[in-house]
């Protein structure tokens, strides 16, 4: 068994055992539902890929939703019936199966999780004892969603349990993300672009910013960036967002065409300033790099509202 799970797994017993003899599921983790379809895996993958990240087996099925923000594992398992003293015994022994090769997937899932553009959680977790152990904490709090039961004729037992955790939120990977984000920036504080002059645009009533990377391989990531063409500059990113914000929200939201963007209202305002991406940067890319000239724009109108520190920022996937 790989030791980063071992803790994972004797917590899930401990509770386990209580929830068999109960019957009780765990409430649903909060700001995430299940699909209408359970069975999503069986459809083809859609135009959204990108924001939908697959990872299947034999005995699972996992996604990664950035758009909507979360990330899901369906596990099933069963039982050996010449162990079992019982079907009710079956049953229990089929589900902790489930369990814990779901929460194993979940944390494999999410060891794979772009950080930033450079960085992958399963590298960073070895150097930075704190994001290990808060990232470990995350998947032992990860609630189960649903849970299906097939009996068959021979009296086996198939149980499939669906757990999940969200990207965002108090109990999001962002509340880990974030404050690793800033011990970063501590230790190389990234050059920010400062435009020389300022934009004729007249973009003060700009209330959030939505930059256009559709028709680029750009990849989501937790906290991704805005560079400046040829400055090398970072116009938004680390440290200019407000920690809370970036840990209730994410540094940035995602979506597959400018008419969804817009449509986050919540998120973006009523007016939000549309930008298109030149590029991707970074290993994975997912920095996406603007104009001299937009970046001029970003910042005239974020002096006026200040809607980059409140991370009203979503960037466009297709």
């Amino acid at each position: 068994m790989i030791p980063q799970y071992v803790a994972f797994y004797r917590l899930m017993e401990k509770e386990g055992r209580m929830l068999f003899r109960s019957g009780v599921i765990i409430a649903i983790l909060i700001s995430i539902c299940v699909a209408e379809d359970a069975k999503w895996w069986e459809e083809e993958s859609s135009a959204q890929a990108a924001l939908e990240e697959r990872s299947m087996g034999a005995d699972y099925k996992g996604r990664i939703n950035w758009e909507d923000g979360y990330i899901e594992v369906t596990a099933g398992g069963t039982c050996n019936m010449e162990k079992a003293q019982s079907q009710a015994h079956c049953k229990s022994m089929a589900l902790k199966t489930a369990r814990m090769l779901a929460l194993e997937k979940l944390a494999e899932i999410i060891y794979g999780v772009r950080i930033d553009s450079d960085n992958l959680f399963v590298n960073e977790v070895e150097e930075d004892v704190r994001l290990k152990s808060e990232t470990s904490g995350l998947i032992q709090g990860a609630r189960e969603l649903a849970l299906e039961e097939t009996v068959f004729d021979d009296g086996s037992i198939w149980v499939e349990s669906t757990i999940g955790i969200t990207l965002n939120g108090g109990k999001g990977l962002s509340s880990v993300v974030v404050p690793w984000m800033q011990r970063k920036i501590q230790s190389s504080p990234p050059s920010l672009f400062t435009a020389s002059k300022i934009s004729n645009e007249d973009d003060s009533g700009a209330t959030g910013l939505i930059v256009d990377g559709s028709g680029l391989s750009l990849k989501p990531a937790l906290a991704p960036r805005i560079l400046v063409q040829g400055k090398d500059e970072e116009l938004y990113g680390r440290v200019t967002i407000d920690r809370q914000a970036a840990i209730k929200f994410g540094v940035v939201g995602y979506t597959d065409s400018v008419e969804k963007a817009r449509a986050l209202t919540e998120r973006v305002g009523a007016h939000p300033l549309l930008v298109p991406a030149l590029e991707t940067a970074g290993t994975h890319g997912s920095d996406v790099v603007i104009s001299v000239d937009d970046g001029a724009r970003i910042l005239s109108a974020d002096m006026k509202n200040g809607f980059m520190k409140e991370c009203r920022v979503v960037f466009v996937i297709g």
